[in-house]
C-alpha cells in the first residue's frame, strides 16, 4: 500500500492486514505499525526490490496538497508508471488504484454521471495528475502486464465524525473505502461492462439517494454495500 504517509493509506493497511499481509511504503519515513518500506519509486533497485514477492498492489494516488500541479503529475504519474513496470516484470497480478471522483467534477450536477463517461477534471486541478494516473494503469492493462482496478473515491470522512453536519453528497466513509479495496483485491476476475477483462473503473461513495455520484456498478461488479449512508 502506497502513500502510507496518508491517514487513507494506514487505514487501508490496517483494515487490509486482517486477511492479507500487508507492507507499508512512502517516499518519506513514517511512523507505522504495519512493515513498511521507503521507496520513492523511481525506476531503481529499490522500487524493483518493493514489489518481489508481492501478489497485488495498492496504489493510492490521490494528489496531495499544499505543492504545484506540475510536481503532482511529475509524482503520481512518474511514480505510478514506475512501479507498475517494476511490478508486472515482477509477476505482480493486480493493482488496485485509489483516484478521485474528482476526475469527474466537470459535469454539471443535474447529472447522474457513470464510470464510462468521459472524466473531465479542471485542467488547473490536482484532479488532472489523478486521472493521467488513471491513464497509466489503463495503458497496463491494456496490454495484459497487469490488471488493474481503479477506485474513484469522495470525500473521505468517518460517520461519526460528520454527524450533525449538514449532507456532504461527495461523502464516503473511510470504512466503506477499506470495504471496496479488500473486495477489489480478493475478486476472482476483474471486469465491468464496456471494459476489456483486467481493467475495470468503479465509483466509491455512499449510496445516499442524495448521492453526487451512483455507485450500482460497485455494487454489481464487486459486490460493494456501504455500511455508512445519510
Amino acid at each position: 500500500v502506497t502513500a502510507a504517509e496518508t491517514p487513507l493509506a494506514q487505514a487501508l493497511g490496517e483494515g487490509l492486514a486482517r486477511s492479507w499481509q500487508v507492507q507499508l511504503t512512502a517516499c518519506a519515513d513514517v511512523a507505522a505499525q504495519l512493515p513498511f518500506s521507503r521507496c520513492e519509486l523511481a525506476a531503481d533497485d529499490r522500487t524493483r526490490e518493493l514489489v518481489q514477492g508481492i501478489d497485488s498492489i495498492v496504489q493510492v494516488v490521490l494528489a496531495p496538497a499544499g505543492i504545484a500541479l506540475a510536481e503532482q503529475i511529475e509524482s503520481l504519474v512518474r511514480g505510478t508508471y514506475n512501479l507498475f513496470t517494476a511490478a508486472a516484470a515482477a509477476g505482480v497480478r493486480r493493482a488496485v488504484l485509489v483516484s478521485s471522483l474528482e476526475v469527474m467534477s466537470g459535469y454539471d450536477d443535474v447529472y447522474q454521471v457513470a464510470e464510462d463517461w468521459q472524466p473531465r477534471p479542471p485542467a488547473d486541478s490536482a484532479a488532472l495528475a489523478e486521472y493521467l494516473a488513471e491513464c497509466v494503469g489503463r495503458e497496463f492493462a491494456r496490454q495484459r502486464k497487469l490488471e488493474v482496478v481503479v477506485l474513484r473515491i469522495g470525500k473521505v470522512v468517518l460517520a461519526e465524525s460528520v454527524a450533525g453536519q449538514a449532507f456532504d453528497p461527495w461523502w464516503v466513509d473511510q470504512r466503506d473505502v477499506v470495504q471496496a479495496v479488500s473486495l477489489a483485491l480478493g475478486a476472482q476476475r476483474i471486469s465491468s461492462p464496456g471494459n476489456a477483462e483486467g481493467w475495470a473503473v468503479f465509483h466509491i461513495l455512499s449510496d445516499s439517494p442524495r448521492a453526487r455520484f451512483p455507485v450500482n456498478k460497485a455494487q454489481a461488479g464487486l459486490g460493494y454495500q456501504p455500511h455508512y449512508r445519510w
